[in-house]
């Protein structure tokens, strides 16, 4: 004769805990890739933002008309800003803006224009160990957001 139990085996209970494990660690990885990226692009909006703000001021500064040798030579070293955090904390973002300014010649693709003009560039850089995987070059992976516009400068 057959013996049949009405209940269920140790074997069935550990098979349902490994799947269910299994499907468990999938989420959670896929949470800990959301939230990653979604850091990323934070970051990546921040240091947007805070490039068009620095572009706006040597937009400024070029409007002005009084540029000193050195400013008119652009920034090679670069601005130091935090994108996330300050000075000296644990998980703080560290960014560097620069800028370069150019006088363009007269001539232009539509013929030769008078006018003084400038091309203005600017961009950030900055290292995000978030987005990038986990390894000992991890800190190495740098970012850049790169700007650009030609102003005309009017004189009075």
């Amino acid at each position: 004769m057959k013996k049949t139990s009405s209940g269920i085996s140790f074997i069935e209970v550990m098979t349902a805990t490994v799947v269910i494990s299994i499907a468990c660690v999938g989420l959670m990885m896929g949470v800990v890739h959301a939230r990653s990226e979604l850091h990323s692009l934070e970051i990546k909006e921040r240091a947007t933002e805070e490039l068009l703000n620095y572009m706006e001021f040597w937009k400024g500064r070029v409007a002005d008309g009084r540029l000193s040798p050195s400013e008119r030579a652009g920034d090679p070293d670069g601005d130091a800003i935090y994108l996330v955090g300050g000075l000296n904390q644990k998980n703080s973002i560290e960014a560097r803006l620069y800028y370069d300014l150019r006088r363009l010649n007269g001539f232009n693709e539509f013929g030769s224009t008078d006018f003084t003009r400038y091309e203005l560039e600017c961009w950030i850089k900055w290292s995000d160990r978030f987005s990038s995987p986990g390894s000992r070059y991890s800190s190495r992976v740098n970012r850049e957001r790169k700007i650009s516009t030609i102003m005309t400068v009017f004189e009075l």
